[in-house]
């Protein structure tokens, strides 16, 4: 078990720097990971990820990266956004609620549940900085990436979540990665979905089964896969 932090809390302009924003950022959401998929939590991770992959596309060890990925955003999505049985909070809340919210560990938690998980299409790209639309919400973001915006390009469509770091926008630690010759195909989706009235997370996880099924038939084109799609309303229940 994990126990919280409980040092000095820092000042705004540390919190906001590089060390003491992204890293603490980061830091937090590992061990609010570690604290909620196990001991008494077990069962109930247990019971969130074959609600997400069910949701989302089931993976296996011979996906390789995409199985690493993919386990990676199911314990941030988990821990972030999936309310507890009987608390009927996230386990992000569940953890600030005991905290002193003055504390480094309560003000990095607060940051995780107000984070912003969407659909974007990359824009300009830096060295240090990525601009993005979200898709599925409209509004536009400059995101600061302190590791490298080596691997976005413009016109990429990417599944990430952004942070406030208390001075800027950053990303989350998991992305998804959407084929760019299925661009006009994923578009066309996601312009279906929000006709449809499907819910943010109701595309995501649609476009997420899709990459799943791109990836393990390279064979076939990825225009193919996405563009025979159509818009799935969820079974009632699952979400």
């Amino acid at each position: 078990m994990v126990e919280p932090n409980t040092a000095s809390p820092q000042s705004s302009e540390e919190f906001a720097s590089e060390a003491g924003g992204v890293a603490l950022l980061h830091r937090v959401s590992d061990q609010l990971i570690a604290r909620f998929a196990q001991g008494s939590f077990l069962e109930q991770c247990t019971r969130a990820k074959a609600e997400y992959f069910e949701l989302g596309g089931k993976v296996f060890d011979d996906d390789g990266d995409v199985f690493e990925a993919r386990l990676a955003a199911f314990l941030e999505w988990y821990a972030i956004e999936r309310p507890l049985q009987g608390e009927g909070i996230v386990p992000a809340r569940a953890w600030l609620r005991d905290l002193d919210p003055s504390s480094d560990t309560a003000k990095a938690l607060a940051v995780l549940c107000t984070s912003h998980r969407s659909l974007f299409d990359v824009g300009e790209v830096t060295e240090h900085a990525v601009e993005v639309e979200d898709l599925l919400g409209g509004a536009r973001f400059s995101v600061t990436e302190r590791r490298s915006t080596v691997g976005f390009e413009p016109g990429q469509i990417v599944e990430a979540r952004l942070l406030w770091d208390g001075e800027r926008v950053v990303f989350g630690k998991t992305f998804l990665f959407h084929p760019r010759e299925a661009r006009q195909e994923v578009l066309d989706l996601v312009d279906a979905g929000l006709a449809s009235k499907l819910t943010s997370n109701d595309i995501l996880f649609q476009l997420a089964r899709l990459h799943i099924r791109w990836h393990r038939s390279r064979q076939i084109s990825a225009i193919r896969i996405y563009g025979e799609s159509r818009v799935a309303v969820p079974s009632e229940g699952l979400l």
